[in-house]
């Protein structure tokens, strides 16, 4: 198995075009939220900005009538005031919210750099969450095909989620330690999904079905599959 670590062509264009999906939800929320400043900069110029600040209430009653006798207007005041909300508007401040959210990402103390888009598994914390979402995504692709897996199969499709996975919350490994941590979370969802039986487990049969699941080309497909899935879910998250 290699892995480059870098995301294949079907990869980039599905987060792109997820992306494009959020960004014009984006660009709407910026617009409602300059139509929602523009009107209490309009109420701050005129004095009036200080009645709204004693009845909160006298919003719903500006909505309310003008959705009732200026529909265009009423329409466009409700989805300000929705979009504006998102971000809760404070008297103090005029009832004047940012155009955009500023989220700050939270990275890990052990991280160095916070600007790097890499992030290094250094803990054990770490490195359980991802085995745990990519083990979500795995059973969500176990579920989406509509036959039974062979054991080989399965293991291969377990190792896709954990490689998309991996790629998609831009984990950096070498290739020893995906070769390490595959074969590790293979094994665990073979036993965790009843595939292994109750007797000890034959090592050279355990050995056979994750090397044929890391290098076998009979078993790309499936892994690519189950990566692109594993993927995307993990972007949309």
């Amino acid at each position: 198995m290699s892995q480059s670590n870098k995301p294949a062509e079907h990869d980039v264009a599905y987060a792109a075009a997820m992306n494009g999906v959020f960004a014009v939800g984006e660009s709407l929320a910026v617009l409602g939220r300059y139509w929602w400043n523009l009107q209490m900069r309009i109420l701050v110029a005129t004095g009036a900005i200080g009645l709204f600040k004693a009845h909160w209430w006298l919003f719903l009653i500006v909505g309310f009538l003008l959705m009732a006798f200026i529909l265009p207007l009423g329409l466009a005041f409700v989805v300000s005031a929705f979009c504006a909300g998102l971000l809760d508007p404070k008297a103090e401040d005029n009832y004047i919210v940012p155009l955009k959210q500023e989220i700050q990402d939270r990275v890990p103390e052990h991280i160095e750099n916070a600007q790097e888009t890499v992030v290094e598994i250094a803990s054990n914390e770490v490195l359980e969450h991802l085995t745990g979402a990519a083990s979500a995504h795995h059973m969500l692709y176990l579920h989406s095909v509509d036959r039974d897996l062979d054991d080989k199969e399965f293991a291969a499709s377990a190792l896709g989620a954990f490689e998309g996975t991996v790629r998609a919350r831009r984990v950096e490994l070498s290739e020893l330690d995906m070769h390490m941590h595959g074969a590790i979370f293979i094994a665990t969802q073979l036993e965790n999904l009843g595939r292994l039986e109750t007797q000890p487990v034959n090592p050279d049969w355990l050995a056979e079905v994750t090397s044929d699941a890391m290098s076998s080309t009979d078993f790309e497909e499936i892994r690519g599959e189950a990566g692109r899935m594993a993927y995307t879910a993990e972007i949309l998250m």
